[in-house]
């Protein structure tokens, strides 16, 4: 297929955004250089060497969720809310792998979850162009949201006391599953005001709800194992929370179109 020199230029800047999306996670294991030596076999598994790896983690996850939301952003605005739900899945995905990695403890368990990560990204990268493609997404527009993301975060870093790393706290799963909660009820009325039948999302979101006394407990008791269960099963409901919503949307979309045609005839 030949391309026109336009399409061909939107592309390769749609290439450049995705590259940098992708570069921080997989990149996201600290620079060996920079981590003191030593020839104990456990070393791997020291206080210290622990702590770099997960504030490393921390700060690399926290820029990357502000790059996902500038993208699922522009998404959601040249799809009118259809072409975002993958997207959202996989940041979701990828935000409870990240928020529990302060809970682990051995060199294994993170490097496992740093693995998940960079995958995580990669496949946001590849949903994200073939969005762009079948909307016909602008790279300039889309890296103008995801400035406008940035900025407003840094706003809220000046007066946070982590200076935005709350991904480095083990209280972050539990951020990250109340600012779920309070975004799925945003969701919730949103697709109430424009008629949508809400009740099936609505149960599916009051399951996840029902998780919090088992987040709780974990990070209480400082069990990863209890967090991954938790984890695995509100991650099976965010699925299915996405694509009802999804679901939702095109529903509302076929029947505007649906009364347009009818007003015509």
């Amino acid at each position: 297929m030949v391309f026109s020199v336009p399409k061909m230029a939107s592309r390769a800047g749609i290439v450049v955004v995705l590259l940098m999306l992708i570069a921080p996670s997989v990149s996201a294991a600290v620079d060996p250089d920079t981590i003191p030596r030593s020839t104990a076999p456990d070393h791997a598994d020291r206080p210290e060497a622990i702590l770099l790896e997960k504030t490393h983690i921390a700060y690399v996850a926290s820029d990357q969720d502000t790059r996902m939301n500038g993208i699922i952003r522009y998404i959601e605005i040249i799809s009118n809310g259809r072409g975002a739900y993958r997207l959202q899945q996989i940041r979701d995905d990828y935000l409870v792998t990240a928020s529990s990695i302060p809970l682990m403890q051995s060199a294994a368990e993170i490097g496992k979850a740093r693995d998940s990560l960079g995958a995580s990204a990669r496949e946001f990268s590849d949903e994200t162009q073939a969005q762009m493609l079948r909307f016909n997404g602008s790279a300039t527009r889309m890296q103008a949201c995801i400035r406008s993301m940035a900025n407003a975060s840094a706003v809220r870093n000046a007066n946070s006391p982590d200076g935005g790393l709350w991904l480095k706290n083990e209280s972050s799963r539990l951020l990250l599953f109340n600012r779920e909660s309070a975004d799925r009820k945003r969701v919730i009325a949103e697709l109430g005001k424009q008629g949508a039948n809400t009740t099936l999302i609505r149960n599916i979101s009051l399951q996840i709800d029902a998780q919090r006394p088992n987040i709780q407990g974990a990070l209480m008791n400082k069990s990863s194992t209890a967090l991954q269960s938790t984890n695995a099963e509100i991650k099976d409901l965010n699925r299915e929370f996405h694509k009802n919503v999804a679901d939702a949307r095109n529903a509302l979309a076929i029947a505007m179109k649906r009364d347009a045609i009818m007003a015509m005839g």
